[in-house]
């Protein structure tokens, strides 16, 4: 009895050693915070947003004007830039159609598929004629027909 009494009070100081029982770790700073105060300043959506002066400086009409020069293109894109992501992203289309085409073209031809139709469309009435071409030219594609 003594001993059942030891080793359940030897599990309950183990488990109350553990990091299970530890305290919740301190919540992630605002990643406002984590920002140099430099940043901060030149962050126009920022509360704090000064045209990169100090909070408590008065912003003349001549410093917002050059502060508005310097940023004036700081979201647009060149035309270089423009006409190489236009590039990329016709060459994405591209090859998502080629992909689209080769799966759809797979799906047609695949005689595991629901909507097998030996390679025509979905509404096409088969005859025994075609039927046997198809079967005639994919005899060595090395599938399980179900015939041994």
């Amino acid at each position: 009895m003594k001993t059942s009494l030891l080793s359940l009070a030897a599990a309950f100081a183990l488990l109350a050693s553990t990091n299970s029982f530890a305290a919740a770790p301190a919540p992630g700073s605002d990643w406002k915070n984590d920002r140099r105060d430099d940043d901060r300043r030149n962050d126009r959506n920022d509360r704090d947003f000064n045209y990169g002066y100090d909070r408590n400086h008065r912003v003349t009409a001549a410093e917002r004007a050059r502060w508005e020069a310097a940023h004036r293109n700081d979201n647009k894109l060149t035309s270089a830039e423009r006409a190489r992501l236009e590039r990329e992203r016709l060459e994405d289309q591209r090859r998502l159609e080629a992909q689209r085409r080769l799966d759809e073209e797979r799906r047609r031809n695949d005689r595991n598929d629901r909507d097998f139709n030996y390679g025509y469309d979905r509404n096409h009435r088969v005859t025994a004629a075609e039927r046997a071409r198809w079967e005639a030219q994919h005899r060595n594609d090395n599938r399980y027909d179900g015939r041994h």
